[in-house]
């Protein structure tokens, strides 16, 4: 490993991983700098508040002034970048985000990984805070802001390192997880469907990553799996792998070891039990009660007492763009959330629907991510929105990069969604959901306007605040 004081490129430093290592970098002392094709906020504000320079475009001229000892070079950075071509060329030390993270920071610590195609991003957010609220100063990378935190990153003093294990690929020269690179102490394994179809053409070619993950849990005594029995394919797995590992299932079925019991969800928030246990959230959803039990075992295996693990989880704000509350306009809200997987967007109108009861539920969905442009979860697509009054489908992002018959059929959504007599818009431009909100606002003064995307959504959040105000 390098020295502190040694110098560090980024070769596309504005995703939201590789701007959060570039900060722990900095934190342990390197002197750090990078490049990318823009540095939109919030991320390009992060990295201006860190003081960490950021060349727009992959210049040459650049990454040789900077001189580096390392570079990061980043997974959607291709073979044929002309920054990453002169550093192979120079025979310059290099890596991935996630091989950089693990020889720079995974060696020593006990870590925490979550992974699963739902609830990373929450359940790593939580357990960073109920580690930190009981006094053990964990590091923690996290691809999302918590709002119990400043930002998604922290490098502490503790021995735990809280991570989010995300599945996708690492690098042009490492097609593999990146979660493979996390040396997990403890995995928390949450939930399992098939995602990222442009990498993963079948659902075995993901499940190959996950099973590759199971075996790096140590043995018994060292370490341990906690998985969410709530979903059967997770067990399947596992029994076909004849862990010989530790394995800790938890969830709403009866056979869970540990079982979420006595749910309650409303207005003000859940409530559950575990072992007897209370834990109450003022977030609301089945979904977030299993995040947050994966949360708390960990957190009790780690010697956090149940009182304290109580205490921190009722004052889990959550995470920026999951059920987030952009603004309170009378008695409406806009509400913005990543959700951008069927299941995903199911269970957030769901949780709405529980936490909002007498609200008028609309909302709006942008088919950007590789996955959801993608007709490969059609039939998921058609039932996921049935529980919302409203609807409005923007287009399919960049739809003109994919031929029509692999695109996400927009028609036959709406088809199903009137079938059950609710409302729907295909195709709608973000003026045209601004101006129908204006008139819902005028006809139902009590509102919920969530907005469903993994990208900006042309700033349709900011857009409607400003329209109903």
């Amino acid at each position: 490993m390098l020295k502190p004081g040694s110098k560090v490129y980024f070769i596309a430093i504005c995703g939201t991983g590789m701007s959060a290592l570039a900060g722990l970098l900095k934190d342990r002392g390197y002197k750090v700098a990078g490049s990318d094709v823009a540095a939109y906020p919030p991320v390009g504000d992060l990295l201006k508040s860190l003081k960490i320079p950021v060349h727009i475009g992959f210049d040459v001229s650049d990454i040789q002034k900077f001189a580096p000892d390392y570079v990061v070079i980043g997974n959607f950075v291709r073979r044929d970048n002309a920054q990453a071509q002169w550093v192979m060329d120079q025979k310059i030390d290099y890596g991935s985000f996630p091989s950089t993270l693990e020889n720079f920071f995974l060696q020593e610590s006990t870590n925490v990984v979550v992974l699963g195609t739902h609830g990373k991003t929450t359940t790593t957010s939580c357990v960073a805070h109920l580690f930190t609220h009981a006094g053990l100063d964990p590091s923690f990378l996290v691809g999302g802001v918590p709002l119990n935190f400043e930002k998604s990153f922290h490098f502490g003093k503790g021995r735990n390192f809280i991570l989010e294990g995300d599945e996708y690929d690492t690098a042009f020269f490492d097609k593999e997880s990146k979660f493979l690179h996390y040396r997990p102490t403890y995995g928390l394994f949450m939930s399992l469907e098939w995602d990222h179809a442009d990498i993963f053409p079948t659902p075995e070619k993901m499940e190959a990553m996950f099973r590759k993950f199971l075996h790096l849990i140590p043995p018994k005594g060292e370490g341990a799996l906690f998985y969410c029995s709530d979903w059967s394919r997770i067990g399947q797995i596992i029994q076909e792998e004849g862990m010989q590992q530790e394995v800790i299932s938890f969830g709403f079925e009866p056979y869970a070891r540990h079982r979420i019991e006595a749910y309650e969800d409303g207005p003000k928030g859940m409530s559950f039990q575990i072992d007897k246990a209370k834990f109450k959230s003022q977030m609301s959803g089945t979904f977030n009660a299993q995040n947050f039990a994966a949360a708390i075992l960990v957190g009790r295996r780690c010697g956090i007492e149940d009182k304290t693990l109580a205490k921190g989880l009722a004052e889990f704000k959550g995470v920026k763009r999951r059920q987030e509350v952009r603004a309170k306009i009378g008695n409406s809200l806009v509400i913005d959330d990543f959700a951008h997987h069927p299941t995903a967007v199911r269970r957030v109108i769901q949780g709405m629907r529980a936490k909002y009861p007498d609200h008028r539920l609309v909302v709006f969905f942008e088919p950007r991510s590789n996955t959801s442009r993608r007709n490969v979860l059609q039939k998921d697509w058609e039932t996921a929105f049935v529980d919302a009054d409203e609807v409005f489908l923007a287009p399919v992002f960049k739809e003109e990069a994919l031929p029509e018959n692999e695109r996400l059929d927009l028609k036959a959504i709406c088809e199903v969604q009137r079938e059950h007599g609710k409302l729907m818009t295909v195709r709608a431009t973000t003026e045209d959901m601004v101006g129908r909100s204006k008139e819902i606002f005028a006809q139902h003064p009590q509102t919920l306007f969530v907005v469903l995307s993994n990208g900006a959504f042309d700033q349709l959040h900011e857009k409607l605040i400003e329209a109903l105000r």
